[in-house]
């Protein structure tokens, strides 16, 4: 994992957050509007969400709690594209979130099998 200064942390999420709301007001263009903006308004939420927690707690302690609402995600490989924009938007905020500080898939994989395993 790369060590990465909260500042720094903090305006990747900011970025992220701007980017979300353009994404919100670009979805009436799309051919599904209702899912999208749906998608963006929660990955912008989700952003807020971090940037609070690194605020308040740092980056290891967002990281963390980052990686446990990512467990609790369902697999939706199997759901129509179209479902489910809540967690599509959750999931793809906090996947580009681990990007951001260095976190690998492997490595998400392995720590959300674990939760998995724990909570059964």
């Amino acid at each position: 994992m790369i060590h990465l200064a909260r500042e720094d942390v903090l305006r990747g999420l900011e970025r992220f957050r701007s980017i979300a709301k353009q994404d919100f007001l670009a979805s009436n263009l799309t051919d599904n509007p209702e899912f999208w903006a749906t998608q963006a308004a929660t990955r912008r939420e989700q952003y807020d969400k971090l940037i609070e927690l690194v605020k308040s707690a740092g980056v290891p302690a967002a990281i963390e709690k980052a990686v446990e609402w990512y467990s609790a995600i369902p697999p939706l490989h199997d759901e129509p594209e179209f479902s489910h924009a809540e967690l599509r938007g959750t999931k793809q905020a906090l996947e580009v979130f681990f990007k951001a500080v260095g976190i690998d898939r492997k490595t998400i994989r392995e720590a959300r099998g674990q939760n998995r395993t724990t909570r059964v």
